[in-house]
């Protein structure tokens, strides 16, 4: 058998995030058998993945015995307790690491770092990585890491962690999209359509809407949400949503949610 010379990713906290990416690399990424090893401070979710995935996974005994095993560092942990966390472990100056936790820069994790390591930079996945290729925001561009991500997600890159904050905010907006379906299945269930069936139609419908704009640019967004035939349905729900501040609703909720997300961070 060949050897597999493939980079290891290990991963410090084994939370929602980190399920989701290693299920997405184990379940997705059959051509890219990258090993992983899982760590964090409760093994149980660890273990859990190793007994599912034998060979792909390694539950380490440390988050230290993790980062000695791994070329690349996924950091995943609380972000409250990521300084104590990454001040107590020693890296490699060869190491590649990636920072997912939400509000702390690369230059903060670095700071608390024993060495300068080869590569350090910022990732935004989503839970939605076990069954779907999402967006990966990436901040810098790093071609190896976009490499190694993109075969469980699209990688986008942005030039700043300003940036980054902005794709952030949009996170926020998974429960409200949720929330649009669940109300308009409510309604339609009160027309006396079954639930069921209308669970079927409104979330099959969104995932369709979704499919097809993902194949189109700005300027194809723009058409398909503003030209409908006249007289239509579509116009007539634009004008009624549009009229009672409905879309603007959802834009003005993104400045405070990015107030929280990029903190002082400068704009560039």
């Amino acid at each position: 058998m060949q050897k597999n010379t493939l980079p290891t990713i290990g991963f410090l906290g084994c939370g929602a995030i980190v399920n989701a990416m290693v299920t997405g690399f184990c379940e997705r990424a059959a051509d890219a058998p990258y090993p992983l090893v899982v760590s964090d401070m409760k093994t149980e979710n660890c273990a859990k993945l190793q007994a599912k995935y034998p060979d792909r996974v390694t539950a380490a005994k440390s988050l230290q015995d993790c980062v000695d095993a791994s070329d690349w560092v996924v950091i995943a942990v609380w972000p409250q307790s990521g300084e104590e966390v990454l001040r107590s472990l020693t890296f490699r100056p060869t190491h590649k690491v990636i920072n997912v936790m939400f509000d702390k820069t690369v230059e903060e994790c670095s700071s608390w770092m024993n060495c300068k390591v080869a590569t350090i930079l910022h990732m935004i996945p989503g839970t939605f990585l076990s069954f779907y290729p999402g967006p990966i925001v990436q901040c810098p561009p790093t071609p190896e890491a976009e490499e190694i991500f993109g075969h469980i997600g699209k990688v986008v890159n942005v030039a700043s962690r300003y940036q980054a904050a902005v794709f952030g905010s949009i996170t926020g907006l998974f429960a409200p999209t949720f929330a649009v379906m669940d109300h308009i299945i409510d309604w339609a269930a009160a027309q006396g359509v079954p639930v069921d069936a209308a669970t079927t139609y409104v979330t099959n419908m969104f995932a369709a809407v979704c499919q097809e704009a993902c194949s189109k640019d700005k300027n194809g967004v723009h058409y398909m949400a503003t030209v409908s035939t006249p007289g239509g349905i579509n116009l007539q729900a634009l004008d009624l949503i549009g009229r009672s501040g409905g879309f603007q609703a959802w834009v003005d909720a993104m400045d405070p949610i990015l107030v929280r997300t990029a903190g002082n961070i400068p704009k560039n």
